[in-house]
């Protein structure tokens, strides 16, 4: 057993050197790139970078499907990796240069190689473990995620607030420029080192047109009853999420005058409280799938936003309350996934999760051009209000439309 745990160890690493440098380079744009233009330009340069990073999974989740389905899923792994190097490269030039196009390309390469990288990391879960290793393998690949998130974001504030000091300023370019390009050659490294046998099964042929595809895939869907709203529900969460990421940094800039440290350090207990809604869902669970929390979790996120757009809190409780709508997202979101998993048999699960990538990288596409309407024509705290509303929707949405979501006894 030993042996076959320390088998997870490069992939585990690998996909948390991605998903940190994903957020740092995000949230370095965020916290550094919004310097270079005026201040009213802030939010679009968030909504831009967000946007452009999701772009790549609307336009080539299809093709990344069919490449993990009919190549070596470590190769493209491997190949991915490598891919992230020279896109370091030109994101650290786009710092060097102060040029906001340059990083951008940067954030949209990074989203192209995310895109193409998904698939292939999660679908490698189970030639690694086997059936029995993918609870294991998931939940440990979840866990890195946040804490990827965490990290990386903490570690791009605190990059931040350095290099506006006057003392470190000329370090700046070294500084951005190391940190960037040595995660992503770590990263590379220990990808070489995954290698398990893969069985390449026979498939039928799936359209790499999107537009296609999403038709082709929610008429499959709808053969499960509830599939495609827990589908549109996960969407709705994601988008809830990257409107919440997204209005944190000028909501603490501009309305709790905070530094990029401190916005850095609330972002990173956001990635906690929802490592710890997923893992006190794991533990209500016990194995079984409890729809019932979606509603729960659903209502627990739509107080505490509307309690912040109602108080307009000091940094104190704003932080508690953000905290416990993360919290209770994770628990929402636990039992959608646990659905798609238990419900959809066979080599139909590969195409069904396809489409639920690219219907929730649609959404935040979405989300991120309602942010850039909302705030630009508003403030902060009048965007947590079109949150709390898109909440309060979703959660009715589910409470009444997914099979077993009304009743506390669903647990098969």
């Amino acid at each position: 057993m030993e042996h076959s745990k320390f088998r997870w160890i490069p992939l585990f690493i690998t996909n948390f050197l991605g998903v940190l440098n994903d957020n740092y380079l995000k949230y370095l744009i965020f916290f550094i790139g919004t310097t270079w233009l005026a201040a009213d330009k802030e939010s679009i340069i968030i909504s831009l970078a967000s946007g452009l990073f999701v772009i790549p999974y609307i336009l080539f989740s299809p093709l990344a499907g069919k490449l993990a389905r009919d190549h070596s899923k470590a190769k493209i792994i491997q190949k991915a990796k490598l891919f992230e190097i020279p896109i370091m490269l030109i994101s650290a030039v786009g710092f060097i240069l102060q040029n906001v196009p340059v990083a951008m390309s940067g954030i949209f390469l990074m989203g192209l190689q995310s895109a193409l990288f998904s698939p292939a990391k999660y679908g490698i879960i189970r030639d690694i473990g086997g059936k029995e290793g993918i609870p294991y393998g998931t939940g440990a690949m979840e866990m890195l995620t946040f804490i990827g998130v965490l990290i990386g974001t903490f570690a791009a504030g605190i990059v931040s607030d350095t290099i506006q000091n006057e003392m470190l300023a000329q370090y700046r370019i070294l500084i951005v420029c190391t940190t960037l390009v040595l995660f992503a050659v770590l990263g590379w490294l220990t990808s070489l080192k995954i290698h398990p046998k893969e069985t390449v099964p026979d498939e039928e042929p799936t359209s790499l047109n999107p537009l296609v595809f999403i038709r082709d895939s929610y008429i499959l869907s709808k053969s499960v009853k509830g599939l495609n709203t827990v589908i549109f529900g996960l969407a709705t969460f994601w988008a809830i999420g990257s409107l919440l990421q997204m209005n944190i940094i000028p909501h603490c800039r501009q309305v709790l005058q905070l530094s990029d440290t401190a916005t850095g350090t609330i972002m990173a207990l956001v990635a906690i409280g929802i490592g710890a809604g997923c893992y006190v869902t794991g533990v209500i669970s016990n194995h079984k799938l409890k729809m019932y929390l979606v509603p729960i979790g659903g209502l627990g996120m739509g107080i505490s936003v509307t309690l912040i757009y109602l108080m307009n809190p000091s940094t104190t409780l704003f932080t508690i309350l953000i905290v416990l709508t993360a919290f209770f997202a994770g628990i929402f979101k636990i039992p959608l996934n646990s659905f798609i998993q238990s419900k959809v048999e066979g080599r139909k699960l590969g195409v069904i999760l396809a489409y639920n990538n690219l219907v929730l990288f649609s959404f935040i596409l979405a989300s991120a051009g309602i942010f850039g309407l909302v705030e630009s024509t508003t403030n902060s705290v009048t965007v947590f209000a079109t949150i709390a509303g898109i909440i309060w929707l979703i959660t009715l949405i589910t409470w009444l439309k997914i099979p077993g979501a009304r009743q506390l006894n669903a647990e098969k």
